[in-house]
C-alpha cells in the first residue's frame, strides 16, 4: 500500500511539474522544508496562499466592475498576486496573472475580463489538484512510520544540480555519494564537502 501511494504521489507531482506546469521548482523547494516537527509545513503555506490570493482575486473582480476601471490599482493588486504565486511555485497561475497585467496596459476591457476569467479557472484548478495531492501525502504519512523524508529523491537531484553551480575547476574531482537510511547524501571534492541534510532537506556547504 505504501509503495502504491508513493508511486501515486510521485506520478502526480511529475504531472504537476511537466511542460508549462501547474507548479515549478519553487514548490519542490518549499516541500523540502517539511520536517519531523512540522510535516505539514508546505500544506499550511499553500493553504495560506489560496486564502490570500482568493482575497486578491476578489479585489480585482471588484475593480473590474467599476466604470471606468482603475488600471493602476488593478495592476498593483496583480503585482502582489504575482509575488505570492511565485513564492509558492504556482507557475500557471503566475503566468496568467502576468498576462492579465499586460491586458491592463493595453486598456482592452473585454480582453481583460476574458483573461481574468482564465485566471480564476487556473486558480481553482490548481487548488483542486493540490488538495488531491496533499490528501495522498497525508495518507502516506499515516502509513509511513519509519524515518525517511518523502522528498529524498528531490534532495539528491538538487544536490547533483548544485554541482553545476559550484565554482569548481576542471581538474578537481567531484562525486555525489547517495545517502543510505538515515545517512544523508553528499557531494565530495578534494577541498570541500556539500552535505545534504535529509531530515531538514537543505544543502549546507561546510569546509
Amino acid at each position: 500500500m505504501e509503495n502504491t501511494l508513493q508511486q501515486q504521489i510521485s506520478a502526480m507531482k511529475q504531472s504537476l511539474l511537466d511542460e508549462v506546469g501547474f507548479v515549478d521548482g519553487h514548490f519542490v523547494e518549499l516541500e523540502l522544508l517539511d520536517d519531523g516537527d512540522n510535516p505539514q509545513f508546505t500544506e499550511e503555506i499553500i493553504a495560506l496562499f489560496f486564502a490570500d490570493s482568493a482575497y486578491l482575486i476578489a479585489d480585482v473582480e471588484k475593480e473590474l466592475a467599476n466604470d471606468p476601471i482603475n488600471y493602476v490599482k488593478v495592476d498593483k493588486i496583480l503585482h502582489q498576486f504575482k509575488g505570492s504565486s511565485s513564492s509558492v511555485g504556482a507557475n500557471r497561475v503566475r503566468l496568467q496573472g502576468t498576462k492579465l497585467r499586460e491586458r491592463c496596459k493595453d486598456g482592452d476591457v473585454e480582453s481583460l475580463k476574458v483573461s481574468f476569467k482564465q485566471l480564476k479557472e487556473e486558480h481553482a484548478t490548481l487548488k483542486e489538484k493540490l488538495d488531491t495531492y496533499f490528501q495522498l501525502v497525508k495518507e502516506l504519512r499515516s502509513e509511513k512510520k519509519t524515518v525517511g523524508h518523502p522528498n529524498e529523491e528531490h534532495v539528491e537531484i538538487l544536490a547533483e544540480n548544485q554541482l553545476t553551480n559550484m565554482a569548481i575547476t576542471e581538474d578537481e574531482e567531484v562525486d555525489f555519494v547517495k545517502g543510505t537510511g538515515n545517512e544523508p547524501g553528499k557531494v565530495v571534492t578534494k577541498e570541500e564537502e556539500v552535505k545534504v541534510v535529509s531530515d531538514e532537506s537543505a544543502l549546507i556547504v561546510t569546509n
